[in-house]
C-alpha cells in the first residue's frame, strides 16, 4: 500500500527540468507575493497568503532545495497591472495542484463494491 501511495505522490510532483524553469520562477514570484500578502491587515487575506506562501514554499522547496526564502522576501514584488496578473496566475497554479490532489485521492479510495 505505501509503494503505491509513493508511486501516485511522485506522478503527480512536478520534477525539476530545464524546461521548468519558468515554472519554478512562477513558484517563486507567487511565494514573494503571498508572503507580501501573509502581512495584510485583512485577517481573510493575512490567513489566505500564509497558507498559499507555504504551498508555494512546499513546491520550491521540492524542485529547489536551496531556495533562500529571506532573500525572496528581501527583492521589490510586483505592483499594479503585473500584481494582478501575477495572483492570477498564482491562483491558477494552485488550482491545478488542488486538482491533482483530488485525481490521487480518488484513485486511492476503495472502489464501490455492488449491493446486492
Amino acid at each position: 500500500m505505501e509503494s503505491v501511495l509513493i508511486a501516485a505522490m511522485l506522478a503527480a510532483s512536478p520534477l525539476a527540468a530545464p524546461s521548468e524553469n519558468a515554472g519554478a520562477a512562477l513558484d517563486q514570484r507567487c511565494f514573494r507575493l503571498m508572503a507580501e500578502l501573509a502581512e495584510d491587515d485583512d485577517p481573510r487575506l493575512s490567513a489566505l497568503g500564509r497558507v498559499a506562501a507555504q504551498y508555494f514554499l512546499g513546491r520550491i522547496d521540492a524542485t529547489a532545495p536551496g531556495f533562500d526564502p529571506a532573500a525572496a522576501l528581501d527583492a521589490d514584488g510586483p505592483a499594479g497591472a503585473e500584481r494582478e496578473s501575477l495572483l492570477g496566475q498564482c491562483g491558477d497554479a494552485m488550482q491545478a495542484g488542488g486538482h491533482d490532489f483530488r485525481v490521487i485521492g480518488q484513485s486511492l479510495a476503495p472502489r464501490r463494491r455492488p449491493t446486492v
